[in-house]
């Protein structure tokens, strides 16, 4: 099958090509500037191309049978936030509506947990979705509005299927959509001076390996029409620094972080980004996500497509390994 890969230089999209090749598929990769040789997927056709220019994404559909759009926006911040629901919003509708126009049968949508809102302490499935909170950022604004959209879409009988990935984590490129990665090397030099918000809140962390293959089973397997969460371990704070503290020996933080104090360090943050141009560490609204519990269940996407999780430890090793951060029994070797 000739499937369109938008985003497919990116951390979440690099993985999908691969997995995608490794397939067999023809994977044809949109990105904005062409990779160099060596960091090309072999057997993947890279054009270049950018979401808010009709032309290039017509011309990226041409002779396509099926589309991933994996590309968006993600960070938390940016100067002007419009671009968050210029880009994950109206580039996404208007993509589909051209894969359809341009022939082809069938669009996987990569969605974000963010879009079906905080869970509180349930662990919830594709049903839920609490409209009783506000999305923390915009980020997650913009992506709740385009989940909407898409199941539009869906309930018009278009051979869409949505996908909800965890916070996803492991090896790949170093972008804001690889949190994780980020966090685990300050955990590992001794950089986090404690836990943000309450310390029991409970997240759903998605290994990036499951997640591209997930994309693929959604598109090989899964029913027009549905929606299907990828996600794996749910865990703390609290837990998954202790994992990483056995894992790579470097001593997990336990003090709680004030709420005034980190509002402070939010406010700070975002005076030097307007200042400098740089992403900020933390941000008033990405400390709202903190309070909320991000819990979901994955079961569907199991039975329906044979969808796999790797065990949260399991795969904070192998992202440990590949960031080459010594086991503990030879911590003097930690970078």
């Amino acid at each position: 099958m000739k499937v369109l890969l938008t985003g497919a230089t990116g951390y979440l999209g690099e993985a999908i090509a691969r997995e995608g090749a490794a397939r067999g598929h023809e994977v044809r990769g949109l990105c904005r500037a062409i990779p160099e040789a060596q960091q090309r997927i072999a057997h993947v056709e890279y054009v270049a191309g950018d979401l808010l220019e009709p032309g290039s994404i017509r011309a990226a559909c041409d002779g396509c049978d099926a589309v991933i759009h994996c590309a968006g926006l993600v960070s938390i911040w940016r100067p002007n936030p419009n671009d968050f629901y210029r880009i994950n919003i109206d580039a996404a509708r208007d993509l589909i509506q051209t894969a359809f126009g341009q022939g082809a049968q069938r669009v996987v949508y990569t969605s974000s947990f963010f879009a079906l809102g905080p869970t509180d302490a349930t662990l919830a499935d594709e049903t839920w979705l609490n409209d009783r909170i506000e999305p923390p950022t915009h980020y997650a604004r913009s992506k709740t509005a385009a989940d909407r959209i898409v199941r539009a879409m869906m309930e018009q009988g278009r051979n869409l299927v949505t996908v909800y990935p965890g916070v996803i984590y492991g090896p790949g490129r170093r972008t804001q959509g690889n949190h994780i990665t980020k966090l685990i090397e300050n955990f590992c030099q001794r950089k986090i001076p404690g836990v943000i918000g309450p310390a029991d809140r409970r997240w759903t962390f998605s290994y990036i390996d499951d997640v591209a293959q997930g994309h693929w089973l959604a598109l090989e397997q899964g029913r027009a029409g549905e929606r299907y969460i990828l996600g794996g371990q749910d865990a703390s704070q609290l837990e998954l620094y202790a994992m990483l503290a056995e894992l790579s020996g470097a001593p997990a933080p336990h003090w709680q972080i004030p709420a005034a104090f980190a509002c402070l360090v939010a406010l700070v943050e975002e005076g030097k980004a307007r200042l400098l141009g740089a992403t900020p560490r933390l941000t008033r609204e990405s400390l709202r996500a903190y309070s909320h519990h991000w819990r979901f269940t994955s079961h569907k996407a199991v039975t329906e497509l044979g969808y796999t999780r790797t065990p949260l430890k399991i795969g904070l090793q192998k992202t440990l390994d590949a960031l080459g951060y010594a086991p503990p029994e030879d911590r003097s070797t930690l970078l």
